[in-house]
């Protein structure tokens, strides 16, 4: 099976449109893992599955946001999706980070999630710019 059909059988709803920009934060997630020699593939792949998938529905939400045919009524339900989705990206770079904690000292865990942090936002701000 091809990278492109796994990853579109695990999340349906990313678009072949989005392949591109999925496998851009997930890779760039991956290389903040490897870097620090802390990637698990078995054990990290879903979760960062789970946080590229919301980047990108975080941004699909913020050009709906940017739209002029926002109501009222859409654009305060799109302002809640938005919040759970930014809520949930935390909780999952949070998941990567605790499932690591035992082998990091305590300078070493802040940075860590200082850079997974960091990694995110800029692949966020890069989809914007598009």
């Amino acid at each position: 099976m091809k990278p492109d059909q796994r990853r579109m059988r695990i999340y349906p709803a990313i678009s072949k449109l989005d392949v591109e920009e999925y496998d851009r934060i997930r890779n760039a997630v991956i290389a903040v893992l490897k870097k620090r020699g802390l990637y698990e593939p078995d054990i990290d792949e879903l979760i960062i599955c789970e946080i590229a998938s919301n980047v990108i529905y975080s941004r699909k939400v913020e050009a709906f946001l940017d739209a002029d045919s926002a109501t009222e009524y859409t654009y305060s339900r799109m302002i809640d999706a938005k919040l759970k989705l930014e809520k949930a990206i935390e909780a999952e770079l949070r998941e990567l980070a605790l499932s690591r904690r035992e082998r990091l000292d305590q300078q070493g865990q802040g940075e860590f999630w200082s850079q997974l942090r960091e990694t995110i936002l800029k692949s966020k701000a890069k989809g914007e710019n598009k």
